[in-house]
C-alpha cells in the first residue's frame, strides 16, 4: 500500500476522453465514458481514502460533524429567489453567485497565504505518508481547483440569466482583523495553519447549502430555457469539492491523533481544535467545569 505521493502525481489529471468545454469556455475536468471526472483526482482522490484509513474509525468524522450541524440556511431561500426573479428582479441573484464566485477563486489562495511551518519540528509523532507531510501540493491542488470555479460559476451565472451585468461593488478589499491567540500552548506559525484550514473547511462544508440553494433555483426550468446546462454544471463544482473536505479534515484528524511540540519547549497532547474556544469563552464563568461537562456530553 502507498502512502506517499509525488507533487506530480497529486497534481495529475485521468486520461481525459474530452475536456469540459461549455459556450467556448475551457473548463477544468473532463469525461470518461461520459461521466464527468474531476481534475487533479487520479492520484489525489485515493491518496486520500489511504489516508484517511490509517486513522483511527471516526476521526474524520469528529472533525466534520459539528461543523456539518451547524450549516445556516441559505438567505435568501430558494422560493424566495424564485420568486424574484420570476417578478424580474435579478439583481440579488446575480449578486449572489458573482459573490460566490469570488470566494470561490480566492478559497484556494488564501490558504497558500499562511507560511506552511516545518511540520516534522512542530509534530513530535512521525507524519510520513499522511495529509499532513502533502499539505503543499494539497494547497496548491486546491487553489488550482477553487480558480477554475470561479470561472464555472460565473459560467453558470451567465448560461442561466444570458451574461447579465454585473454590480461593480461585490468585493471590498478588507483586511481580516487580528485575533488573539487561542492555541498559545502550540507554536504561532502551526496555529494560524490550523486555524485557516479550519477556516477554509468550515466555508466548505457550509457550501453544501449553497450548492443545494443553487441548484434549486437555476434548475428551475419555468424560470430559465438553459436550466438543465447551468443546474448540471455546479453540480460539477460539487463534485470536485470533495477532496477540499477531504485532505482538510484528514489533516486535522492527523494532527489531533499526535503530540505537538510545546511552544515553549516540551510535549503538547490531545490538543482539542474544535472546543477550545467554547474553553475560553468559558473561562471567566463560575460554573465552567459544570457548564464544559454539559457540553462535551451533548456532543
Amino acid at each position: 500500500m502507498r502512502y506517499a505521493y509525488s507533487r506530480e502525481e497529486i497534481l495529475a489529471d485521468h486520461p481525459y476522453e474530452r475536456p469540459l468545454v461549455l459556450d467556448g469556455v475551457p473548463c477544468h475536468g473532463g469525461f470518461i465514458q461520459g461521466r464527468y471526472v474531476s481534475p487533479r483526482t487520479l492520484w489525489r482522490a485515493p491518496a486520500i481514502e489511504i489516508w484517511q484509513a490509517r486513522l483511527p474509525a471516526g476521526e474524520v468524522d469528529a472533525i466534520l460533524a459539528p461543523i456539518g450541524a451547524a450549516v445556516p440556511p441559505h438567505f435568501p431561500s430558494a422560493a424566495q429567489t424564485r420568486l424574484l426573479v420570476r417578478h424580474g428582479v435579478t439583481v440579488p441573484l446575480v449578486r449572489l453567485l458573482s459573490l460566490i464566485a469570488i470566494v470561490e477563486g480566492f478559497g484556494g489562495d488564501v490558504l497558500q497565504l499562511v507560511a506552511l511551518p516545518p511540520l516534522g519540528e512542530r509534530v513530535r509523532d512521525p507524519i510520513d505518508g499522511t495529509a499532513l507531510a502533502h499539505l503543499g501540493v494539497l494547497f496548491e491542488a486546491h487553489a488550482r481547483d477553487e480558480a477554475g470555479h470561479r470561472r464555472m460559476w460565473e459560467l453558470a451565472r451567465d448560461i442561466a440569466l444570458d451574461k447579465p451585468a454585473v454590480p461593480k461593488d461585490l468585493a471590498p478589499n478588507v483586511a481580516p482583523p487580528a485575533t488573539p491567540r487561542l492555541f498559545p500552548e502550540i507554536a504561532a506559525d502551526l496555529e494560524a495553519l490550523v486555524l485557516r484550514m479550519l477556516g477554509v473547511l468550515v466555508i466548505e462544508v457550509f457550501a453544501v447549502g449553497a450548492f443545494r440553494w443553487a441548484k434549486e433555483v437555476l434548475g428551475d426550468p419555468t424560470l430559465f430555457r438553459r436550466h438543465d446546462e447551468a443546474r448540471t454544471l455546479i453540480g460539477y463544482i460539487q463534485q470536485d469539492e470533495a477532496p477540499h473536505v477531504g485532505y482538510l479534515a484528514t489533516a486535522l484528524a492527523e494532527l489531533r491523533c499526535r503530540r505537538l511540540a510545546g511552544a515553549s519547549g516540551g510535549t503538547v497532547a490531545d490538543v482539542e481544535f474544535r472546543t477550545q474556544v467554547v474553553e475560553r469563552c468559558v473561562a471567566d464563568d463560575p460554573r465552567r467545569e459544570e457548564l464544559l461537562a454539559e457540553f462535551r456530553a451533548l456532543g
